[in-house]
């Protein structure tokens, strides 16, 4: 157990990582070949979920004792975090990153919730779904090509809904939303500034990233429960 939650503690940071660093148009495709050699090192021992929506899906599918579920999300969360900590002070907290903060904060916070949450939904359902298919479907016992499948969507997805800004993964939603934080450690300014700013940040993103989180969920949920319809024999 001690080595299967080190492999998805390990694979979590990086992809959570991977994705607050990744810039530029090719940063979909960077984000999915890190996640294709994730997943083939970690699938053949703790099935390399790397994500809290997945951990769910596969506890639904009857795949995972909810003990090792729990135990699962927990250590992804805390990956994400140190992931957090390491992207916000690598990226630091600048002039640019206040103002933008500033503009931030006068916008409505629910302004597109509803595109943004079916996209979180939409987009979620479809990964764990090719997850479930390809990992766990007796169609599929024993293939060799689940990792470029998950790797495959995970980058198709990201381009198609690219103007939505969506992870389809708590995790990285939760890294990518608190990294802000532990910028301010690494201020041009004043720290005390910096914090401040930040924190305001969280504040007024925290409600939003709760919808996506809950669309997210569902949406694993969705697929879990679509893949048991479709094949009663594989319960």
């Amino acid at each position: 157990m001690r080595s299967k939650l080190l492999i998805e503690g390990i694979g979590t940071f990086f992809l959570c990582l991977s994705v607050s660093l990744a810039q530029g148009p090719l940063a979909p495709l960077g984000v999915a070949a890190v996640l294709l050699a994730l997943i083939y090192m970690g699938g053949p021992l703790s099935g390399a979920y790397y994500n809290p929506a997945v951990t769910l899906t596969f506890w639904l599918r009857r795949r995972q004792a909810w003990t090792t579920a729990l135990a699962y999300v927990g250590v992804q969360l805390l990956a994400a975090l140190l992931a957090a900590v390491i992207a916000g002070l690598m990226h630091g907290h600048t002039e640019e990153g206040s103002q933008h903060i500033l503009e931030t904060l006068k916008e409505p916070v629910f302004e597109g919730w509803l595109a943004g949450s079916f996209v979180e939904l939409l987009g979620t359902f479809l990964l764990a779904l090719v997850i479930l298919m390809v990992a766990t479907s007796r169609l599929t016992t024993g293939n060799s090509y689940f990792g470029l499948a998950i790797a495959a969507v995970v980058l198709g997805l990201s381009s198609v809904f690219a103007p939505f800004g969506p992870s389809f993964n708590p995790a990285v939603l939760v890294s990518s939303n608190i990294e802000g934080v532990f910028s301010a450690f690494n201020s041009e300014g004043s720290f005390v500034t910096a914090f401040s700013q930040e924190v305001s940040l969280l504040a007024h993103a925290t409600p939003r990233a709760l919808l996506s989180v809950g669309a997210q969920l569902a949406g694993s949920a969705m697929a879990a429960w679509t893949f048991l319809w479709l094949f009663p024999e594989d319960r």
